[in-house]
């Protein structure tokens, strides 16, 4: 099992071991999220206006920026530095040369111009801010169909939705994970997106905050700090509602192989004919997904034809079969989330969706063909603990609670996770978790535990996190400690 290091001195509030002790020797959390270089590594936040990074992204830019990665941030309606700009982009260590102040009369050109100058490996942009959205997608679009082998690591994130317009949940015990946003409470969001499309809330990317980004209280926190940077915005930039101990996105992988074909039929709109997809040559194809039209609340039944570069490879028993013709049948679920089928390894040449038993608004919106289920990603597998479905590191509990449910989030990990349960230095519990299943850990009175979680096989990939329990007293230190800095004037 992992080494444990220790530290002193954890911060404010409940970070106690009796009562009323506040500085103690105390077990580090880590996670192998942190522990990665990101040296060479290009990162690449697109946001409206100075203020909108640290929604879009702010955590990534201090867990990035920790890695050694270079950081860039482009802007798309700004014209220049300013006082708090410079005042922000100094608590979040970005430097003056990789601002970017893209052109307003030709946005397109200039971030197009910008993509491919700067080929970021990873990109980071507010889905719901949606010209430049729409502007950078089909940016993208032009470049993935032009250059061929350019594929960067996107992930998109509703930054309205799910930060500045989300819930006032920081001043809590524990720091809370993000929440989905919903219609009628979460201001602005007047269309259900969320399990939508490709924007499934389970299939949701969550990356760990770093470490000076837990605290409980605002005044400690650089990304609280780096927002009220941003005096003329403090009302807008709520930094109650940006501050959780996730942050969520959405993957978009940039390496379909659609773009190394040709669309003799237009997506995104209802057809009756069959969609017909043909590539110059022959694609690898170990994946596919079909994503039907997201305002479609009907399921569909599709066929897939596809036209093999030979004759001899079989995708499943059921699949029945014409010389290098193939045909699967598929179900396509109802609001355009995808169908997603994983094949042996085959090799096509043309494609049809032939619809079956469709709707009135069927449609497809997105066909993707992916050589391999995964691709290669610059960001490396992790785990993160979750109890109640929140990121936890320390996590403090009241005497009387009994009983925790610990599960688990992977990052692209498949394999078992094995738990261990610490006590004054003796294992008291082991318990391997796969899937999406869970654990029940008894506290019988135990003060501290510490929680370790390791890939079985590889130790390189792990979680370490630490559950306190606290007395009466230091729950109502906290609250007035909160109380005190919400109102502070910070």
């Amino acid at each position: 099992m992992r080494e444990k290091f220790y530290e002193v001195g954890i911060g404010p509030a409940l970070e106690i071991a009796d009562e009323c002790a506040y500085e103690e020797e105390v077990p580090t959390v880590g996670n192998s999220f942190f522990d990665r270089s990101y040296f060479g590594t290009r990162i690449l936040i697109i946001a409206p206006r100075p203020g909108d990074e640290i929604a879009v992204a702010g955590n990534m830019i201090l867990n990035f920026s920790a890695a050694k990665a270079e950081i860039f941030i482009a802007y798309s309606n700004c014209s220049g530095f300013n006082d708090e700009l410079l005042a922000a982009l100094n608590i979040l260590s970005v430097p003056r040369e990789k601002i970017i102040f893209l052109d307003a009369e030709n946005f397109e050109a200039d971030l197009k111009k910008t993509l491919l100058n700067l080929r970021a490996n990873i990109i980071f942009y507010a889905v719901d801010y949606k010209n430049l959205a729409m502007t950078f997608e089909n940016v993208l679009d032009e470049i993935l169909f032009e250059t061929r082998e350019y594929h960067p690591e996107v992930y998109q994130k509703f930054a309205l939705a799910t930060a500045i317009n989300s819930f006032p949940d920081f001043y809590a015990p524990n720091l809370l994970s993000t929440r989905p946003p919903k219609i009628g409470v979460t201001d602005g969001y007047d269309f259900d997106i969320i399990d939508r499309a490709g924007y499934a809330w389970k299939n949701r990317v969550r990356f760990p905050v770093p470490e000076n980004c837990r605290k409980t209280l605002l005044k400690d926190n650089p990304l609280a700090n780096a927002i009220f940077a941003y005096k003329s915005r403090r009302e807008e930039l709520s930094a109650l509602k940006i501050l959780n101990s996730d942050e969520v996105f959405f993957e978009h992988r940039t390496d379909n192989q659609i773009y190394l074909g040709n669309r003799e039929k237009g997506l995104g709109k209802n057809f009756s004919n069959p969609l017909s997809l043909k590539f110059e040559e022959a694609v690898q194809v170990q994946r596919i997904a079909i994503y039907g039209n997201i305002l479609d609340d009907e399921p569909a039944e599709i066929i897939l034809r596809l036209e093999l570069d030979n004759f001899a490879v079989a995708i499943d028993k059921d699949d029945n079969s014409i010389d290098n013709k193939k045909e699967i049948k598929l179900n396509l679920p109802a609001l355009g989330l995808p169908c997603v089928k994983d094949v042996k390894k085959i090799f096509v040449r043309r494609a049809e969706i032939i619809p079956v038993n469709v709707g009135k608004d069927f449609g497809i919106s997105n066909v993707e063909f992916f050589a391999n289920a995964d691709p290669l990603r610059k960001i490396q597998p992790f785990i993160k603990l979750c109890i109640e479905k929140n990121f936890f590191y320390k996590y403090f509990v009241p005497y009387e609670v009994e009983k925790i449910s610990l599960s688990l989030y992977r990052f692209h990990v498949n394999e078992p996770v094995k738990i261990y349960a610490e006590v004054n230095g003796e294992i008291i519990l082991t318990e391997v978790l796969t899937d999406d299943n869970e654990m029940i850990l008894n506290l019988d009175g135990t003060k501290e535990i510490i929680l370790t979680a390791e890939v079985e096989g590889n130790a390189n990939i792990y979680d370490c996190a630490v559950i306190r329990r606290v007395g009466d007293l230091a729950q109502i230190q906290l609250k007035i400690l909160q109380w005190v800095d919400k109102f502070s004037g910070k």
